[in-house]
């Protein structure tokens, strides 16, 4: 990949120009040899220590590696008019590593730090940036205290942090850009739907709870009412992604009035959104009711056709590239794997190893929607060439640059992909 220069962070400052350009060294070396350790990243002890300074110094604020990421990632979106933005949340895990400050995961054994990252793509589902993250640690005294979270206020419980990444979002991209937020069942609260009265705003949330609507029935229970709008053919992939296989699913879609939980404070009494329900049919031959595909999505976009219906799911699905970019940056660059000692050493490592992942991911999407453009918007033709002799063991290069889409089935073959015509394109894993 082309290599980033400070030119790309012009507003960085992290109260020294040696450390500004440390770290867009350590963002090319992780881009350059994801996986590897810091030692065998850098050429020379002197870097070794460098980097090592670096996540330790005080003086490089969380704050302003975070403010950098996002200032780099507005800036790949700027002619951008309509986008989706893709929410998750993902716990790092340091579980092995005797390091201050790590705080409690998923139960009292767990150690690590949670991230929680928005990443924009366009409405085709091709990633353009990581717009926004954010990272803290559960303090070990609060575990087990459930309970007690339960009677604090929105802005303190763990839910904010989606009010909150949505709103930074929406004040980084402006009123101009149509943002459509995107995320799983751990953002289907209340209070957030609310934020599709910020200007140019939706969201698509995946549905958790059988919400109080207005009239007698629970929300989902009114739309399993309504008669099917369409009934649909899905190409559903087997378990391992690969084969697919057609499902018939029926669509159904209902305007409703949600209305506030019992126990929230929220002020607004109600918010009007649209239910979208796709359920497969089951004949006598199928699996069991469990097994079937049945998802419920929550919507602030107008929906009035089945093809708007079905235009919403297909967004919806997209949401998978963030999942897909938390495991470039756990699985790819082996960001669990460092050993620093220090919570907020480790906080500061994933800010800047998430630019490099979302590089990496970025080449490979890139390369799946632009197959035919020349692979020099990504190599430079040094690296092409290179990348031509190792894989056809011939040193007469050809005069014009590869397509993106071969540069990367040659990058594919060291990691095992053999480029048969019904293999596909290289994974990110093979990448």
């Amino acid at each position: 990949m082309h290599k980033i220069t400070i030119e790309d962070f012009k507003d960085i400052d992290l109260g020294d120009k040696r450390r500004d350009q440390r770290f867009v060294t350590i963002i090319n070396n992780i881009s350059s040899q994801p996986g590897s350790s810091i030692p065998r990243q850098n050429k020379s002890w002197y870097d070794v220590k460098a980097t090592y300074e670096f996540f330790k110094n005080e003086e490089v604020s969380i704050d302003a590696l975070k403010k950098a990421m996002m200032d780099y990632g507005t800036k790949q979106v700027k002619d951008e008019m309509q986008l989706l933005v893709l929410h998750d949340i993902s716990n790092i895990s340091y579980h092995d590593l005797q390091a201050e400050g790590l705080g409690y995961l998923d139960n009292k054994e767990g150690r690590g730090i949670l991230c929680y990252s928005s990443i924009a793509a366009t409405t085709a589902g091709l990633p353009l940036s990581l717009l926004y993250q954010h990272t803290w640690t559960r303090p070990l005294e609060e575990l087990g205290k459930s309970a007690k979270r339960k009677q604090l206020s929105f802005e303190d419980k763990e839910t904010y942090r989606w009010h909150e990444g949505m709103h930074e979002v929406n004040q980084l991209l402006g009123d101009t850009v149509h943002k459509i937020h995107v995320a799983d069942r751990e953002a289907d609260v209340y209070e957030l739907f609310f934020h599709a009265y910020e200007p140019n705003t939706d969201l698509l949330i995946r549905a958790r709870h059988n919400r109080r609507v207005e009239g007698s029935s629970p929300l989902w229970d009114l739309v399993a009412e309504q008669p099917a709008m369409a009934t649909i053919t899905l190409e559903i992939p087997d378990k391992t992604g690969g084969k697919k296989h057609p499902v018939k699913a029926e669509v159904r879609c209902q305007q409703v009035k949600v209305l506030r939980p019992v126990k929230s404070k929220e002020q607004y009494e109600s918010v009007t959104l649209t239910a979208i329900e796709i359920k497969e049919q089951r004949d006598e031959t199928q699996k069991d009711e469990q097994d079937l595909i049945h998802w419920k999505l929550l919507t602030t976009l107008e929906v009035q056709h089945v093809t708007e219906a079905l235009q919403c799911v297909k967004w919806y699905t997209y949401r998978w590239l963030i999942e897909r970019f938390h495991y470039v940056l756990k699985s790819g660059t082996k960001i669990e794997e460092l050993q620093l000692k220090q919570a907020e050493s480790l906080q500061k490592a994933i800010a800047v190893y998430s630019i490099a992942a979302f590089r990496i991911m970025q080449l490979v999407y890139q390369a799946r929607h632009h197959p035919d453009v020349t692979c020099e918007v990504v190599l430079t033709p040094t690296q092409w060439k290179v990348l031509y002799i190792l894989i056809h063991q011939n040193k007469e290069v050809p005069q014009q640059p590869p397509t993106l889409q071969q540069a990367v089935r040659w990058i594919g073959k060291p990691g095992g992909h053999l480029g048969r015509k019904s293999d596909g394109p290289p994974g990110l894993k093979t990448v």
